[in-house]
């Protein structure tokens, strides 16, 4: 006899801490409260106008209707110069898939490439939702730690991790949370890795080009001689600041799963929005200054952030060399991150994610897409906030 309980999956799979911190933001900051919220994931910068243009003359085309699951030719031509640009990479319209999002470009890229029981591996720290989205396809996530006092996992920490069960390896660089960017020598050897032991090689790559003090990220591509094991995610959500188009994608010579994610696709959410398409494909097309703006903006932001992050004594802060979040060791006040995060919002009205949820306790995710004031007030209430703390001893 059949029941109402939730299937096992259901009842393993966690919330979003993300979103729920930004929830409880938002709910309190409606509440009337003073709430500065330096927990974000999307910049405060106005989209670009080629992408505001295009939604406009697409919704008085008053067409606008289902678009093919896996992406319109358009965006996906769109998709194909900037791999070429950005990857010296020349693709085409089968190396594609578009999704509604990095979030369900990875997601996919799990549903159609994981049996159960299969490992895939990542470093802490680590975007929230890696584990459970892999736990959901079946897998098992196998996560690799880096020395104490670090955020970055070393090349041999990352292989020694790969075995006979592991499907893939999942990299994102930079990183969120941590902003740190895996460097050349890195990027190399786990490409090499990869093909040698003939696994996935996935580059959450969303942050690649919102990078700081000049620095660019390894193209992966450059040192793939298979190809067929390499996937390259991204997406315009924070490079163009298009957080609400929900529009990412994904590219690999190869063309098997690349085929298998669109059925995926096809089977769960049928097809993306036919105007967030139309956006994306204009964004991709239009006038590129706008992502050195945002640069330019989140690098002012940074250094804000690292100034006044400097008051605060006993802090350790590695500076981000990219995204706009700061990953800062807070465990000097309280090894409890999800404790420390829950006594800032009461205490201080600062809206921070706890470590915890990234793999790595004891830090906390600091959002510099804010304002620069929302920035500067937001620490300053927190310095205040640890004052009040009961003193350490030893």
């Amino acid at each position: 006899m059949s029941d109402l309980t939730l299937s096992k999956r259901a009842q393993t799979i966690g919330d979003s801490p993300t979103l729920k911190i930004n929830a409880l933001a938002r709910a309190l900051k409606k509440a009337g409260k003073p709430i500065v919220h330096l927990g974000g994931g999307e910049p405060v910068f106005p989209a670009p106008l080629s992408a505001v243009d295009a939604i406009v003359a697409k919704a008085q085309s008053r067409k606008i209707k289902y678009s093919p699951s896996s992406g319109t030719p358009e965006l996906k031509e769109a998709v194909a110069k900037y791999t070429l640009e950005n990857y010296d990479w020349q693709v085409s319209a089968e190396n594609i898939i578009i999704s509604a999002g990095a979030k369900q470009a990875l997601f996919n890229f799990l549903l159609a490439a994981v049996n159960e029981g299969d490992e895939v591996v990542f470093p802490a720290p680590y975007w929230v939702s890696y584990p459970e989205m892999v736990k959901m396809a079946g897998g098992t996530p196998v996560i690799v730690r880096p020395d104490q006092g670090q955020l970055c996992v070393r090349f041999e920490q990352l292989a020694a991790a790969v075995t006979d069960k592991t499907k893939a390896i999942l990299l994102n660089s930079p990183n969120n949370p941590s902003g740190q960017i895996f460097d050349e020598d890195f990027i190399k050897q786990t490409v090499q890795l990869a093909e040698k032991k003939n696994i996935f090689l996935v580059m959450d790559d969303i942050y690649h080009k919102l990078v700081f003090d000049k620095k660019v990220c390894p193209n992966p591509h450059k040192y793939s001689t298979q190809g067929q094991n390499l996937v390259v995610v991204n997406g315009v959500s924070k490079v163009y600041g298009l957080t609400g188009l929900r529009i990412g994608w994904a590219v690999s010579e190869n063309k098997t799963l690349i085929s298998a994610m669109g059925r995926m696709q096809a089977q769960s959410t049928s097809c993306n929005s036919d105007l967030s398409e139309t956006a994306a494909a204009a964004a991709l097309n239009g006038d590129q200054s706008c992502i050195k703006e945002l640069c330019s903006l989140l690098e002012q932001n940074r250094n804000v952030l690292l100034a006044e992050l400097a008051q605060i004594a006993h802090l350790r802060v590695q500076k981000p060399q990219g995204t706009f979040y700061s990953f800062a060791d807070f465990s000097y006040y309280n090894p409890d991150s999800q404790a420390l995060a829950q006594y800032l919002l009461e205490t201080a009205l600062v809206a921070v994610v706890p470590g915890k949820a990234f793999g790595m306790d004891g830090h906390l995710r600091i959002s510099f897409c804010a304002s620069q004031d929302s920035i500067v007030e937001g620490v300053r209430r927190i310095k205040r906030a640890l004052e009040n703390l009961p003193i350490k001893e030893g």
